[in-house]
């Protein structure tokens, strides 16, 4: 079964998230060793609670969401608001490496504005549109500058030059947003709703953080920088819109949370160990990033294993089907006759992927026509060509849902048995058929693998089309030649 380019591995995202953890556990370390006042160590504590959830929001979203460029973008706004504050591994690094530390506070920095940025030009898409197109190019360069200035010191004018262009990140963002959602229709426009909700919140949260720290009340920003919902609206925001395979990163993380665990346990006993033999802070940090480093290279192996299991033994069923629809796909070009092809659109993939009906039109002159229909019930004969049934589709180069579709100039019966997706045929100019799929039995929606598998299916049916219209011409010509020849 085909999977799109990982653009971070499962366990890799895990170990990134593990030290963003570092740092707010770090500070409640601290401030429990220096006897710090209950305020203190009750904000850490609370801290270190909410950015362990952000984690595991980061890391479950980039699993289930199969690594697409905005799972990846929440991914690492997410984390880079757990990991804070930034640039505390500076205080426990030995003296020659303490630019690891500046790195971290950099990367984190830059982080935020990366994140936010991708979230608001590429949604609900993955792609950024029209205009924006060009600032996307130079989100990572921008990101990058602005971390930059910020590990350069925090106080002064690099602070100010921070503060500047962080708000500008944050202007840019919210204007790519509201020209993508101006032109948004249907499911587009409801799946950019909570997109809006958490750009508000962020962005209306920050401006409160910098008057209260200029007010003095720097206590209290802290608590409103730490509990921002906005990276949550914005991982509900891909859920809702089924970016995330909900059903997916189910298994993987039950597996990755059983395997992480012992590497959590050894740091845990390696703390308890330096707390009571060695109690020397900057080379217990510096063995505890070593054992870290170490598991990250054993964890890194297991990688596809853990892949393997999950698929087999979580989701034998779904392997096994997506594997039976490869195999299809691969029949196709040896098709001979198109009654076959109907019989694999139709029949088989509904079967595979258990869908509860399934219909089939062809192009004949002037309309389409049912050549096929697999349970459903109340399904027209034919389809003008001129129907947005069939406009919709032909123009679209994915997969349509009905519901987004006008009112077709035939009436679509409502219930478990009407269709609910329509899958383009087209080769070239030439739209050779239209299938139309019901949902799932299970009643879940299709998801964004099951939709790519779909379109490959399409394109596959579309040349298999196209070779038996050129085998049907070739035995015209030489028919035609024959007679020539004879006459």
């Amino acid at each position: 079964m085909s999977k799109p380019r990982n653009a971070l591995s499962p366990i890799l995202a895990v170990i990134v998230a593990l030290i963003a953890l570092s740092f707010p556990l770090l500070k409640l370390l601290i401030d429990v060793r220096s006897l710090a006042d209950t305020a203190h160590i009750t904000y850490d504590a609370l801290h270190l609670l909410v950015a362990t959830v952000l984690a595991a929001v980061a890391c479950v979203t980039l699993i289930g969401g199969r690594y697409s460029s905005l799972c990846f973008a929440l991914y690492v706004f997410a984390l880079s608001r757990a990991a804070q504050p930034a640039g505390l591994w500076q205080l426990f690094l030995p003296g020659g490496w303490s630019w690891i530390g500046t790195l971290m506070a950099v990367l984190v920095a830059g982080a935020s504005a990366y994140g936010f940025l991708r979230l608001c030009m590429r949604t609900p898409s993955g792609v950024a549109m029209g205009r924006w197109r060009f600032a996307d190019r130079f989100v990572p360069t921008y990101a990058l500058l602005l971390g930059l200035i910020y590990g350069l010191g925090s106080v002064g004018h690099f602070y100010v030059a921070f503060g500047v262009l962080i708000w500008i990140a944050y202007v840019v963002g919210l204007l790519a947003y509201l020209d993508r959602r101006r032109t948004a229709v249907g499911d587009e426009l409801l799946r950019t709703r909570w997109v809006a909700l958490a750009i508000a919140t962020h962005v209306a949260l920050e401006a409160v953080f910098l008057t209260l720290n200029m007010l003095g009340y720097s206590q209290l920003a802290a608590y409103l920088f730490m509990l921002n919902p906005a990276p949550y609206a914005f991982a509900y925001a891909l859920v809702r819109g089924r970016i995330v395979d909900v059903r997916v990163f189910g298994g993987r993380a039950l597996v990755y949370a059983a395997i992480t665990s012992v590497p959590i346990a050894v740091l845990a006993v390696l703390e308890l160990l330096f707390e009571k033999e060695l109690r020397n802070v900057r080379l217990a940090g510096f063995v505890e990033v070593a054992v870290a480093v170490a598991f990250s290279f054993w964890l890194q192996s297991l990688h596809r294993r853990i892949d393997r299991f999950v698929e087999r033994w979580f989701f034998a069923r779904r392997h096994h089907a997506h594997a039976a629809v490869e195999k299809i796909i691969d029949a196709l070009p040896f098709v001979e006759r198109p009654d076959t092809i109907v019989t694999m659109l139709c029949r088989d993939v509904p079967e595979q992927l258990d869908f509860q009906c399934a219909a089939i039109y062809d192009n004949q002159d002037e309309t389409f026509n049912l050549r096929a229909s697999n349970g459903c019930i109340g399904i027209a004969s034919q389809l003008d060509r001129d129907d947005p049934l069939i406009l919709y589709p032909r123009s679209s180069p994915s997969l349509v849902s009905l519901s987004d579709i006008p009112a077709a100039r035939i009436s679509l019966t409502a219930g478990e048995y009407a269709p609910a997706y329509a899958l383009p045929v087209i080769g070239g100019s030439r739209m050779y058929a239209i299938v139309l799929y019901g949902e799932h039995r299970s009643g879940e929606p299709i998801d964004s693998e099951e939709e790519r598998l779909l379109m490959r299916l399409a394109h596959g049916a579309a040349n298999a089309y196209e070779h038996l219209l050129l085998r049907a011409r070739e035995s015209e010509i030489a028919a035609l030649r024959h007679q020539l020849a004879l006459s």
